[in-house]
């Protein structure tokens, strides 16, 4: 069942799962967890999936940039720094900026996409039992059972 927008911008900005609300997304400050703990619901549904969070993040550090930076341009010399003192310090603002709002974005991100259109969590035993690793023009499959018809053998077929 799909949470009202309210509580899905709550679980986004507390960084915890948009399915239960419980499980943390992140597990250090930079690295995002592969599925919730509590639930099992996969932070990565596709492959590119935060690009749109890397543009969310731009957008939400360059309004904040403009916002300081313009308005500075227009106050008289508070400071005694030189010009290239003052351009590497809004260097450095801006790359803080810019991670500060990574992890919400991120998180934001998850929590907005999966307020629009909910997906299922993985239950246990659907995430761990297959291995696939695609090659060039075949896949081989590691099964509890063992090969599949169809499924490339090994040099002693």
């Amino acid at each position: 069942m799909k949470p009202p927008f309210s509580q899905a911008l709550k679980r986004g900005l507390r960084f915890r799962c948009p399915n239960c609300g419980e499980g943390r997304v992140f597990s250090s400050f930079f690295k995002m967890r592969d599925e919730c703990p509590v639930c099992g619901l996969s932070f990565y549904p596709e492959s590119g999936y935060y690009a749109g969070a890397m543009y969310l993040d731009y957008a939400l550090s360059a309004a904040i940039f403009l916002a300081v930076f313009v308005p500075s341009l227009f106050l008289p010399e508070l400071t005694h720094l030189s010009y290239v003192q003052k351009n590497v310090l809004w260097i450095v603002f801006g790359a803080v900026l810019c991670l500060g709002f990574s992890r919400p974005s991120y998180s934001l991100w998850l929590a907005i996409d999966y307020w629009l259109s909910p997906w299922k969590p993985q239950s246990p035993q659907e995430s761990g039992e297959t291995l696939e690793v695609p090659l060039v023009s075949m896949v081989i499959r590691t099964d509890k059972e063992g090969p599949r018809h169809g499924t490339p053998r090994g040099p002693e077929s």
